[in-house]
């Protein structure tokens, strides 16, 4: 039976023919759909963070991706002190305890045509991140996130908290979080996606999912 799994490769790590296909994803969320202001090119969307000190956190389904985010350690050049900088006025970190995660999504289209509808997806890409960023010895994550997205957050059990507001655009507010590891936020983003598993799929109908976790290049979640 196939499994939802997640996966960490390294950028370097990375075939051509994968991250072709997530960066076909990302032009497909963040362009085609969302409309952000971001940089494409043949059909994916890629820019200057895409580089050796990227690791990004993969979700497969019958060997296809659906689901991503990027991680930078916070000790190279990330986002937030970039292109987001003119957004908060805080003090960013520079820290080997801190990672920042970006580009996250969850690709809708493909779960629903895959009868992955029902499956808690982006709970489980947050999990994911979450154990990922333990075994790596992680304190938090930070990261920009509209209000919506924060409820979201919120909502799937990862406590975090504030440490700027900004305006991306007119009207347009966002939020950098800081989202603490700790066991405590493992356990409650569990619970959520138990919780959601019972109401929302039939055990005839849910993929079989496992929680172990594996060094890089590899790590499967849920």
């Amino acid at each position: 039976m196939d499994k939802v799994s997640f996966h960490a490769i390294n950028y370097s790590d990375a075939s051509e023919d994968l991250l072709a296909d997530l960066y076909g994803l990302r032009k497909e969320v963040f362009s085609d759909r969302l409309d952000w202001r971001v940089t494409t090119h043949l059909g994916r969307e890629i820019d200057e963070y895409d580089t050796a000190c990227a690791t990004y956190l993969v979700g497969f389904y019958a060997g296809r991706p659906l689901s991503s985010l990027r991680l930078i350690n916070t000790l190279n050049p990330y986002m937030v002190e970039g292109p987001f900088r003119n957004f908060f006025n805080c003090e960013l970190p520079k820290d080997q305890a801190i990672a920042e995660s970006s580009r996250f999504f969850v690709d809708k289209t493909r779960s629903r045509a895959m009868g992955l509808s029902q499956v808690p997806l982006t709970e489980m890409l947050l999990l994911a991140m979450h154990d990922h960023a333990a075994r790596q010895n992680l304190d938090s994550i930070i990261t920009v996130v509209s209000h919506a997205m924060s409820r979201i957050v919120q909502r799937a059990g990862w406590h975090y908290e504030v440490l700027d507001t900004g305006e991306a655009s007119p009207g347009e507010k966002v939020l950098l979080l800081n989202m603490p590891v700790r066991p405590e936020n493992d356990w409650s983003l569990r619970q959520t996606i138990e919780a959601r598993q019972r109401r929302g799929v039939s055990a005839a109908e849910k993929p079989r999912l496992t929680c172990q976790i594996q060094t890089n290049p590899r790590l499967t979640a849920l």
